[in-house]
């Protein structure tokens, strides 16, 4: 029986498949953008950067209607079926969620490549699939202030101060494709801050869940466009 799911989805589920036929084996690679340089003295020295972006090929088949696979893992799409959605994704450029059950994979990434193979005489088709990480980029704006500043200078307010130290936080609106994980290495710098931010706004997170059908959150992973939180 199988027992690991391999789900990829985008926007939040709206559209998603699970994997009939999982790949024989699973191989990420987790780089890091160290770099070499040549010191006149020294040699070859190394320069430690930060953690690059993981990617993973999954290799595997989309069977027929007609294979047993197909009707014993309850198959829902056809090969042509399948392989039209993962070519939609990819040529749209939508971010596309991997989830892997029994591996704790919950990865926001955009399709590398997409190879098919058709064998003659077998109705079902073969792929491999290149998946990328995708960070979302948070560049820093400068505002430039145009106006002429006064001699007189003004004492900030005592109760400007209060009142935005008793704020505790910054508001955020989720958009489609984000991510708890993701919100969280934009604020924090790390996605393991992600149950901060879930704690703070678990009942909004976990209401907007059950509005949409869902029992629950899990604990994050499922939100919502549209819905406001507090970055605390």
């Amino acid at each position: 029986m199988k027992k690991r799911v391999i789900e990829l989805n985008v926007n939040n589920r709206q559209e998603y498949l699970q994997l009939v036929v999982n790949p024989a084996t699973l191989e990420f690679t987790d780089t890091q953008n160290n770099q070499q340089i040549n010191l006149l003295e020294i040699g070859t020295a190394l320069l430690l950067g930060n953690r690059g972006l993981i990617s993973v090929t999954l290799e595997s088949f989309f069977p027929s209607e007609r294979s047993p696979l197909f009707q014993r893992y309850g198959g829902k799409r056809t090969p042509k079926e399948c392989k039209a959605l993962l070519k939609k994704w990819k040529d749209k450029g939508e971010i596309v969620r991997l989830i892997i059950s029994d591996m704790d994979v919950n990865l926001a990434m955009a399709i590398g490549s997409f190879n098919t193979t058709i064998k003659e005489g077998d109705d079902d088709i073969y792929f491999s699939l290149e998946l990328i990480e995708y960070k979302t980029l948070n560049v820093p704006t400068v505002k430039v202030s145009t106006k002429v500043k006064s001699s007189i200078t003004k004492r900030p307010s005592t109760s400007s101060k209060s009142s935005s130290k008793k704020s505790g936080g910054r508001s955020y609106t989720i958009k489609s494709s984000d991510t708890l994980w993701g919100i969280a290495t934009r604020y924090y710098r790390s996605g393991t801050q992600y149950k901060k931010i879930y704690n703070a706004n678990k009942s909004i997170i976990e209401s907007t869940a059950k509005k949409h059908g869902f029992s629950s959150s899990q604990t994050g992973h499922w939100i919502f466009p549209g819905t406001k939180i507090t970055i605390p």
